[in-house]
């Protein structure tokens, strides 16, 4: 470390030259020894010591000490220590104005000089090192994207960073001295209304604060701009709270992006949306059109045969019912058409109302005694489980649901019909209805068990019974509206149970 320089500036020649043999004793090195302002000017210039040793009062000077120690503190950063008889206290009041870093009194001995010295030099490091750091911290605050905004105790604003200019719309000088309250004013993104201004709350709690999601601020121009990020406390010693500091991230960029992706999303599904449309119109055109030219051409040929002279009279009874059997056909397949192409387009309307659900399952299952492709009278088991009630439910989507289950349980047993309706209910918070159909007819292979409900899907060992695939689909999405659940379990020859889990509030 090298040697320490030090200058004397002392209007007593003598007294200097005693000074400085004390200095030079001490293992200091003194650059000159000078008795007028000029002169201790034109020194540090040339020499540029580490401490100067300053007498206040300077004889035939135009400045005393305490006015050259100004200039050297402000020019030049250099520590000035002052050495003088006077201590009067005007002079003293005069010196501190000054900031020195040190005092010594004559006379002083040698043991006092390097205290002193030692001392001022020490606290001058400490300065320095101090104002750097804040020089640095500055530079980042200033550097920063984000807007800082600090206070004092009772929320007054003491800073501000350029970021923060250009968040809010004022300037450091414009916003020092206003509460934060009036520079940083939040409002709620989505509804327009006011929010709090975290920093009171900050000052009262002593609690760092989050500011909630979608939280913009209003700047003083008006321009709404979305932001982010905490209000924090600023303690000087543990106990007190001095302050808080306001950081706030401009999230206005990254909003637009997530609104921009959030369209294009929606424009996304909107096209899928379109294309599975036109897809289910294609798939409706290609099976209507078959399916409606196989019931024409039934009806078409039995009313030929009909219109013959000669047609036995015995088998005309038998073209009728093929007529008939043909037009209950196509009536089932454009009312499945009609309603699944509204659940596709969004147009069915859920309409739950308050009824009597086992009445309902009652008509239904006297509506099926004479079913159309049956020619014996049907006995459907129908059994209650629980007090009768009233239940809100969309009346014509259960109906479709019983009459759609009914129907291919009937249809896929063969001869031999034997069918289980159940209703019961389930109490507690959420009350259910359940509803369950059963069978003992060909049952369903395993493999198309996880396609039962797909469009157009039919098992695979039902060739030969007639059928669309459009039915299962549209039970699930009636029971999907209703917010319920569908599950089946089948086996092939055995049977099979569907069992409909409807909420009933």
């Amino acid at each position: 470390m090298s040697a320490i320089k030090i200058l004397v500036v002392e209007d007593e020649v003598i007294t200097a030259r005693v000074i400085s043999e004390e200095l030079t004793s001490l293992g200091y090195i003194v650059t000159d020894m000078v008795t007028s302002d000029e002169a201790a000017l034109a020194s540090v210039c040339q020499n540029m010591p580490d401490l100067v040793l300053m007498d206040i009062i300077l004889r035939g000077s135009a400045q005393d000490g305490i006015a050259i120690a100004t200039i050297l503190r402000e020019e030049f950063q250099i520590p000035v220590v002052y050495i003088t008889a006077h201590t009067d206290e005007s002079t003293l009041t005069r010196a501190k104005i000054s900031e020195p870093f040190g005092y010594l009194v004559k006379p002083f001995d040698e043991r006092d000089l390097r205290v002193v010295i030692e001392t001022s030099l020490y606290k001058h490091q400490m300065e320095r090192k101090l104002a750097e750091r804040e020089n640095f911290l500055s530079t980042i605050l200033r550097s920063t994207s984000d807007a800082v905004i600090a206070t004092d105790s009772v929320a007054i604003v003491t800073y501000m960073n350029p970021a923060a200019e250009s968040l809010t719309g004022w300037s450091h000088l414009e916003a020092l001295g206003r509460n934060v309250t009036e520079v940083v004013q939040l409002i709620d993104e989505n509804s327009g209304a006011e929010v709090a201004n975290p920093v009171p709350a900050v000052l009262q709690t002593g609690k760092v604060a989050y500011l909630k999601d979608y939280t913009a601020v209003i700047d003083r121009y008006g321009i709404k701009k979305s932001v982010g990020d905490s209000a924090s406390p600023i303690r000087k010693v543990a106990d007190s709270i001095d302050g808080a500091v306001l950081v706030l991230w401009d999230i206005s960029d990254r909003r637009k992006a997530e609104t921009l992706e959030s369209e294009k999303s929606e424009i996304s599904r909107a096209l899928n949306n379109e294309k599975e449309l036109n897809k289910l119109k294609s798939q409706f055109i290609a099976m209507s059109s078959h399916e409606m030219r196989t019931f024409l051409t039934n009806i078409m040929l039995s009313a030929n045969l009909l219109e013959e002279p000669n047609y036995p009279d015995d088998k005309k009874l038998n073209r009728l019912k093929r007529i008939k059997d043909a037009v209950v056909q196509m009536t089932i397949l454009v009312e499945n058409m009609l309603t699944l192409g509204k659940f596709a387009l969004g147009l069915s309307n859920f309409n739950p109302t308050s009824i009597d659900l086992e009445k309902l399952c009652l008509d239904i299952v006297e509506e099926f005694k004479y079913f159309p492709t049956k020619n014996v009278p049907l006995a459907i088991d129908f059994s209650c489980d629980g007090d009768n009630q009233l239940v809100d439910i969309d009346v014509n989507l259960i109906s479709y649901i019983l009459r759609n289950l009914l129907s291919n349980a009937i249809k896929y047993s063969g001869e031999d019909v034997d069918i289980q309706l159940s209703l019961s209910y389930e109490r507690g918070s959420q009350p259910k209805a359940i509803l369950q159909i059963q069978d003992h007819g060909i049952g369903i292979p395993e493999d198309d068990l996880p396609s039962v409900f797909n469009l157009y899907h039919r098992g695979s060992n039902v060739s030969g019974i007639k059928g669309t695939g459009l039915g299962l689909a549209i039970v699930k999405h009636a029971v999907d509206i209703h917010g319920g659940e569908i599950t089946l379990k089948s086996k092939v020859n055995q049977g099979t149970i569907f069992t409909v889990i409807l909420p009933i509030n």
